[in-house]
């Protein structure tokens, strides 16, 4: 019996392959232009997703403020507290930053980042008040 012989192995032209990339490119909306001269870039998180991404924190944060206040330990507290510090400090920033890139400061925006600096004092205030010794009397 003769062995089976394999099937010729088919060559795919350049051209194909190249419009075959580009197209995938396209669709997946990174690098190049298109017809119309438009550049492609990451299309990133979809609007939606960064809601709920938001939420999550959120959830997460007061999660973390809960369980905070049916604790007696001090450092559970103290760590509760520095994250609730670092959290609003990261959207005072990020509120900042946008303000600035924007150049249109509202009324209500400056509310808000007073607001989150009010916040930010007032947890910090009591991380170090918790992490403090008693006084003997």
């Amino acid at each position: 019996m003769a062995a089976k012989q394999p099937p010729p192995l088919m060559k795919k032209h350049s051209q194909t392959d190249l419009v075959s990339r580009l197209k995938t490119r396209k669709i997946l909306g990174v690098g190049g232009e298109d017809d119309d001269g438009e550049v492609h870039r990451s299309k990133g998180l979809a609007a939606g997703f960064r809601h709920h991404v938001l939420r999550g924190c959120h959830h997460g944060i007061a999660l973390i403020m809960w369980n905070a206040l049916y604790t007696a330990e001090k450092a559970i507290i103290r760590w509760s507290l520095l994250a609730e510090a670092c959290y609003f400090a990261v959207q005072f920033l990020v509120t900042t930053v946008s303000l600035v890139e924007s150049s249109r400061i509202a009324t209500g925006a400056v509310l808000l980042l007073v607001s989150r600096a009010l916040f930010i004092l007032i947890s910090i205030y009591y991380y170090y008040q918790v992490g403090r010794r008693p006084k003997k009397v």
